[in-house]
């Protein structure tokens, strides 16, 4: 859970940005680098649990969209003609790589990759 609420309020962010982009504004991304959680503790054993089955799917889910999002962005930074956007589409996109690493971690600590 706290996981999600932190990518949530990326991905807010990511919205207002890209809602900025489309208004004709070129936001200034900042330096600023988000928290990235350096490990994850085990929080579900070798066994199959009702809540690691219901965690499972919501990080495969999950994951398969940040795989896709950092894709179409990919191929947006490649077809905007304005360096400033290009950035900023290029900014998003390393954040939703890192989403991805993150629930990766998550899923490989708690025995749900393979």
């Amino acid at each position: 859970k706290d996981l999600f609420t932190k990518l949530a309020n990326v991905e807010q962010g990511h919205l207002n940005t890209l809602s900025k982009l489309e208004a004709g504004e070129i936001p200034s991304m900042g330096g600023a680098k988000q928290e990235t959680p350096s490990s994850f503790k085990e929080t579900y054993g070798m066994g199959d649990t009702e809540d690691k089955k219901a965690d499972c799917y919501l990080c495969n889910d999950t994951l398969t969209m940040e795989k896709h999002a950092s894709s179409v962005y990919d191929t947006a930074v490649f077809e905007f003609t304005q360096a400033g956007m290009r950035d900023v589409l290029n900014h998003i996109q390393k954040e939703e790589q890192e989403h991805g690493k993150q629930i990766y971690d998550y899923m490989t600590a708690n025995n749900m990759y393979s």
